[in-house]
């Protein structure tokens, strides 16, 4: 993933700079430095006195505190022009300095101070006086700070009282704590407060603490329990021991000449602390344990019944496999349930800004009460106002069990499109019995990495051409051709519809191959490309992949072993290709199309040896000789009006309706880009036009306007379908007459 430098980031750089400028001048220990620079910048807003809190925290002043408040009054300045609240930008100034591989290994995915604030509002009506507040791995705390801001505002006698009574922290670093303390201290005068508030702080692993500790803490649980917890898995890789030890290492490089001593005991305790947690954290699925999922497990079980928690998560929780044990825990503690879908557009994370996460807001469930009878679902963006909240849509628990049984959450923006989704899945096959015709069998045929040193840039003698995820588009086989070069400078073409062939980049050895994996290439199946996008052109794209090829891991193919028969492979190719099933992909799918998703997903009632089945499957191979040629104008007009008629049959055997459909493909704006104009338009619409044209061919008065549409765009020279790379490529090429 991408790293750069985050919104907040930006906004405290120049107090960043100011801090690290000083702290270079203040001499000794660069750490101990620049804390006791932040803690005389906590002095300066919240009023104590420093030499009195260096003396009851045990600190050795590394300069005399006039000095230090003297420097910390420049501070305060740059703190107060980054316009984040004073005790957040301290926190996030307090962080402990983690290389890339320590934060890995840490899964420290810092609390922006927008999100910070964000979940201290999700629990503000329980933040009472006298409430417990924890958070069991706090960092530097930006998020008790938060929560503190919540409930006493600027009134400093209140939050003596509240920081004193209610505030509870844990983590694995003493530093980070220190950091917490930092930030809380700027909200009070009273040393007092601070040291009761740290009396009943924590070092330790959290998640390995027995009940009785909590249970010490907080008689019965606590009010608000809050979090970020870690988004790693426990594992350490040799590549992670040697960065965390302060080697240098890039992927791929030997092992044989770095040190290694001390990686097998490493090994170990993580396998230890894997093995120990599996048995704490009934959540925790097979394999290498996921922190989050046992935090969040833990943060539950922490919140005494009738109490409420707010956390941020990755978005695996309401998509993945192996959270469904997670997904029903949380719908059976929890009365209330409020997800918050967020994306890192907004540059809270140093991660890709297609990375989405959630917000979860909860109320524990009290003994005997009921669940709730529904998950509130919301989607949230950022903007310089704030917080700007989507329509909240309402998904009753049991009818979210009847359409996905793994209890998966679909990313519905409203009640129409849950309405719409849960229409078409009510009308779908559920795929994954085993003894269903349409279970599929999946398999990635040769992994591009472990067999790159078995690839030859030529054909040779018993070589097989090897098959990448660009070379798919939607009902083409070899849709690009490679044109030379190396790994990301790789330069590619993509070929206009009717000029599809195979040019590969690689090919491999039969010799290299498993047996299973040559008799596989021997016969035709479908494949997809798997790296995509909810907010791609298209988020599916299959084709018919030919016998004597073998495909990357970026082409899972399938086959069908009920009904092995080329029929169905032709008509699984065109309904998964089809507008209706992409939209419905597009609710559940991040970045990759996994088996799991499309098991979970309902195919149309149809079967190849009905009367739309037998359709779609001839509508399959017109599509495939279409795409031998001619790769003209009028020949990318029959391909569009195929692939318009799949569409609408798919849609009619999903149920839908006029407004469901067109509802369907204003989800796909990224169609018909670069496309030419018609005189009435500012934007081509001609894919989705000539959809709703078929949709309503026959019916007087609905299709005319569409049809109309679809003419004036044909005379601008449009082309429905078209990729938008090739926007342009096939306008003068008409078909002679």
């Amino acid at each position: 993933m991408t790293k750069f430098r985050t919104a907040e980031e930006q906004r405290l750089a120049t107090t960043q700079k100011l801090v690290d400028a000083h702290v270079a001048k203040l001499g000794g220990r660069a750490d101990e430095a620049r804390f006791q620079l932040l803690e005389a910048t906590a002095c300066r807003l919240g009023g104590f006195d420093l030499d009195g809190y260096f003396e009851a925290f045990g600190r050795r002043p590394v300069s005399k505190s006039a000095k230090l408040l003297d420097i910390a009054r420049g501070v305060v300045e740059k703190i107060d022009a980054s316009g984040i609240p004073p005790a957040l930008a301290l926190s996030a100034l307090a962080r402990e300095r983690l290389d890339s591989s320590r934060q890995r290994a840490d899964g420290a995915y810092h609390t922006d101070y927008r999100l910070a604030l964000r979940l201290a509002s999700h629990v503000r009506d329980a933040l009472v006086p006298g409430a417990k507040v924890v958070d069991p791995a706090c960092g530097a705390g930006i998020l008790l700070a938060a929560t503190s801001l919540a409930a006493c505002g600027p009134d400093r006698i209140l939050a003596a009282d509240w920081l004193s009574e209610s505030v509870y922290a844990s983590d694995m670093s003493e530093m980070a704590l220190r950091g917490t303390l930092i930030a809380l201290a700027s909200l009070t005068n009273d040393l007092n407060a601070l040291l009761k508030m740290r009396s009943r702080w924590r070092v330790q692993d959290s998640l390995l603490e027995p009940r009785r500790s909590w249970d010490a803490l907080a008689p019965g649980g606590f009010d608000v329990v809050i979090g970020n917890p870690p988004w790693e898995k426990v594992k350490l890789s040799r590549h992670e021991f040697v960065r965390g030890q302060g080697g240098e290492r890039h992927y791929g490089q030997s092992f044989a000449d770095l040190d290694l001593l001390g990686y097998d005991a490493g090994r170990r305790a993580a396998s230890d602390r894997s093995t120990e947690l599996a048995r704490r954290y009934r959540t925790l699925g097979d394999g290498e344990p996921d922190l989050y999922v046992a935090f969040t497990e833990l943060m539950i079980g922490l919140t005494k019944p009738g109490g409420t928690g707010a956390l941020l998560v990755p978005g695996g929780v309401i998509r993945s496999k192996g959270t469904e044990a997670l997904r029903r825990f949380l719908l059976a503690r929890s009365s209330d349930l409020e997800i918050s879908v967020l994306d890192n557009k907004a540059r809270f994370f140093s991660i890709d800004t297609r990375f989405k996460f959630l917000s979860i807001s909860y109320k524990s469930r009290s003994p005997g009460a009921r669940t709730g009878s529904a998950i509130s679902l919301s989607h949230a963006r950022w903007s310089e106002m704030g917080f700007e909240a989507g329509n909240v849509v309402k998904i009753p628990r049991k009818l979210l069990g009847e359409v996905r049984p793994d209890l998966t959450v679909p990313e519905v923006r409203d009640e129409t499109e849950w309405k719409i989704f849960l229409k078409a899945q009510r009308a779908g096959l559920d795929i994954s019995d085993p003894d269903s015709p349409w279970f599929p069998q999946f398999c990635r045929e040769v992994d591009m990495t472990h067999a790159r040193g078995q690839f030859s840039k030529a054909s040779t003698k018993n070589a097989l051409p090897v098959v990448e995820g660009r070379m798919i588009q939607p009902h083409r086989f070899g849709a690009k051709r490679y044109l030379g070069g190396e790994g990301r400078a790789a330069r590619w073409s993509m070929t206009p519809p009717g000029s599809s062939g195979l040019h590969p980049q690689f090919w491999i050895g039969r010799g290299s191959l498993a047996p299973s994996v040559v008799e596989r290439s021997s016969q035709l199946r479908a494949g997809f490309c798997d790296i995509t996008g909810q907010t791609n052109e298209r988020t599916m794209m299959a084709a018919l992949i030919p016998s004597g090829v073998v495909c990357g891991n970026k082409v899972p193919t399938v086959l069908f072993p009920n009904d092995p028969g080329e029929d169905r492979l032709r008509l699984w190719v065109a309904i998964v290709n089809s507008l209706p099933f992409d939209w419905l992909l597009r609710r559940v799918v991040t970045t990759t199309v996994n088996y799991f998703l499309l098991l979970g997903l309902r195919l149309p009632s149809i079967q190849p040896d009905t009367l739309p089945g037998r359709r779609l499957v001839e509508i399959s191979k017109k599509l495939a000789d279409h795409d031998r040629g001619p790769a003209t104008f009028d020949n990318a007009w029959r391909i569009a009006k195929l692939r318009a008629e799949a569409d609408v049959l798919v849609a009619r055997a999903y149920g839908l309706d006029d407004g469901d459909l067109l509802r369907m493909l204003e989800d796909f704006p990224l169609l018909d880009r670069g496309q030419p104009l018609s005189p009435a338009d500012t934007r081509s619409t001609v894919t989705r036009d000539l959809v709703m044209a078929t949709w309503c061919k026959g019916r007087p008065g609905f299709g005319e306007p569409w049809a109309a549409r679809v003419q004036a765009a044909f005379n601008a020279n449009a082309i429905p379908y078209l990729p938008s790379e090739l926007a342009g490529s096939l306008m003068e090429v008409r078909d002679a007459k």
